[in-house]
């Protein structure tokens, strides 16, 4: 099946992009580029190619079809945080919590007692 579909060029962070003809994995033609990263974004593409090839059978990608409208918009990537610095985060917000409310001195840790065993239920009813 041939497709019209955008295909990444390009920097690390300075993508640019193909508008191609493929069948598959394999390139057929390249018909235009798109340039998202200019003041002015920049979309070329060969119209009489493009109505022939869609004459023969290719099939739009939603990407393409946006641009051709004009109303897509390059979204650029903004990885997450790491983990590691989320969970800093979390730790020095209880500390904060534990200086408001209560002085540093106050702060220690109980260790609990240990009781005299007492038979436990299970224990104390006979076998019948």
């Amino acid at each position: 099946m041939l497709k019209v579909k955008l295909v990444r060029k390009g920097k690390r962070n300075l993508p640019s992009f193909r508008v191609e003809i493929t069948d598959g994995k394999k390139t057929v033609e390249s018909i235009g580029s798109y340039y998202p990263h200019s003041a002015r974004s920049h979309f070329i593409v060969s119209k009489e190619k493009l109505e022939q090839w869609l004459k023969a059978g290719a099939q739009i990608t939603p990407a393409v079809s946006s641009l051709l409208k004009g109303k897509y918009e390059f979204k650029k990537y903004v990885p997450k945080k790491t983990g590691a610095s989320s969970q800093e985060q979390v730790v020095e917000k209880p500390k904060q919590k534990a200086t408001e409310e209560a002085p540093a001195e106050s702060l220690t840790l109980e260790t609990p007692t240990p009781k005299a065993e007492s038979p436990s239920p299970e224990e104390e009813k006979p076998n019948a």
